[in-house]
């Protein structure tokens, strides 16, 4: 297959998705990415707890919300974290941020 022609492949995929979601009830192209990486991540229990640590690790989740993508009880998740030498982060905000989210909730 030429050059050409993969790139020609790669926007099929998004037809493609797009079709699938018209014709298998999502809402859109996105709900079925969403699903196929559900699927994919079911799949791959090594994988749903690298970004699960990833994720805390940047800060985008609660270490309760990482042990659930990871599939793991949430002592088993801390383990984790303690064995590969990633610190917790207190579960309480610091007054300034703890003001600035509940102005965002109004």
């Amino acid at each position: 297959m030429a050059e050409g022609d993969q790139r020609c492949d790669m926007s099929e995929a998004g037809e493609d998705l797009e079709t699938i979601a018209s014709i298998g009830g999502y809402e859109d192209a996105d709900a079925v990415l969403e699903d196929a990486l559900r699927d994919f991540l079911r799949h791959r229990p090594n994988l749903r707890l690298e970004l699960a640590i990833e994720k805390y690790r940047c800060g985008s989740i609660s270490l309760n919300r990482a042990a659930e993508l990871a599939g793991v009880p949430s002592e088993e998740f801390k383990s984790e974290l303690a064995d590969r030498g990633i610190s917790r982060r207190p579960g309480f905000l610091d007054p300034d941020d703890r003001e600035e989210k509940l102005s965002s909730l109004k």
